[in-house]
């Protein structure tokens, strides 16, 4: 049976529009990001993941300088997702061993909690159900 993902509306605010660009570049590849989009200095992004990654998109909001590199972010869960009836992640035909935003979950501190990207081998699907 597959898990049901979860969707996560983010809104960030950078100090400036050339930083939120540079933000969405960034993430562009993140196989949980479906939507990215700036406005002057702000980014607007709709995750799909894991439940068991909720922690994640919510210590964004709660150290969103230290994570993405916002000033300030504010995360929403929505309760359900009208379109599309089923959520997908996007997916590289191989994991590699650096994640599309450059970070390497093997040195990464909170790895020990984290399912890890699952762009990359270090992904740890065997402690959830296959997502769809």
């Amino acid at each position: 049976m597959k898990e049901k993902l979860i969707c996560a509306l983010l809104m960030g605010e950078a100090e400036a529009e050339k930083k939120a660009k540079h933000i969405a570049r960034t993430y562009e590849k993140c196989p949980y990001i479906n939507l990215m989009a700036t406005k002057e200095n702000r980014l607007f992004a709709t995750f799909f993941l894991p439940p068991k990654q909720r922690w994640w998109i919510e210590y964004i909001a709660k150290k969103p300088r230290e994570t993405f590199g916002f000033e300030k972010a504010k995360v929403t869960i929505v309760d359900e997702v009208q379109y599309p009836r089923q959520l997908n992640m996007r997916l590289p035909e191989k994991p590699q061993k650096i994640s599309p935003c450059g970070a390497n979950c093997k040195t990464c501190q909170a790895y020990e909690k984290c399912l890890g990207c699952p762009a990359t081998i270090f992904y740890k699907p065997a402690q959830h159900e296959k997502i769809s």
